[in-house]
């Protein structure tokens, strides 16, 4: 928000005002405690709750159980709940923006999903100091990448499509999947959140 002139405020919305969430667990007792989470939080919409992924209503964040609900095929970014760092790691993998404690607090669990509906990437710290050491592939030095390949990194840490990066960087979208795929390549990533995490553990990325 911003003061313009003669008093008029100018409000910008790089993200919803009040984020639409869909809850997505198995169990039956994890989806109500969820439910009663989530849907007490005021900056939040809480959609629905449903044992499956499948025909999930449209929505600005998915909140799963994981390994027990699979990652929703869904273009809204993902937060999963998890029990140990190794099934933190392949939510990652799978494409989560995100990786929660299954025993986080209420205090945590609306405000991370805000941040995963907003772009943001969000790791439990009981999880991040092992998954930072023991991320699948081995990265190499600083210079492994070229100083585009920098650049490009720097926006997919924002959460920025190949579209945006392009845009950003006054290249094609072409040239921008080129250079996306060079950093998986060298980093040994499959996904672009991977990428994110191994370039962060590799010295290569201030978060």
């Amino acid at each position: 928000m911003d003061k313009g002139r003669k008093g008029l405020t100018f409000l910008y919305l790089d993200a919803p005002l009040r984020p639409s969430a869909v809850v997505v667990a198995r169990d039956p007792l994890v989806r109500s405690g969820l439910v009663a989470v989530l849907g007490a939080y005021p900056g939040l919409v809480l959609r629905e709750a449903r044992p499956e992924a499948e025909g999930a209503a449209p929505a600005d964040v998915v909140i799963g159980d994981a390994p027990d609900a699979a990652r929703p095929r869904s273009s809204a970014p993902f937060l999963a709940l998890v029990s140990t760092a190794q099934e933190a790691r392949q939510a990652l993998r799978s494409g989560a923006r995100g990786a929660l404690s299954r025993s986080a607090p209420a205090s945590t669990i609306a405000p991370a999903a805000l941040a995963v509906a907003a772009g943001h990437w969000v790791l439990d710290e009981a999880f991040a100091a092992v998954l930072l050491q023991v991320a699948a592939a081995p990265v190499g030095p600083p210079s492994l990448l070229s100083p585009r390949e920098q650049e490009v990194l720097g926006l997919l840490s924002e959460g920025l499509s190949n579209r945006e990066i392009a845009g950003r960087l006054g290249i094609s979208r072409h040239t921008a999947k080129f250079h996306v795929n060079a950093i998986l390549d060298k980093l040994g990533a499959t996904t672009r959140t991977e990428a994110v995490v191994l370039a962060a553990r590799s010295g290569l990325l201030s978060l």
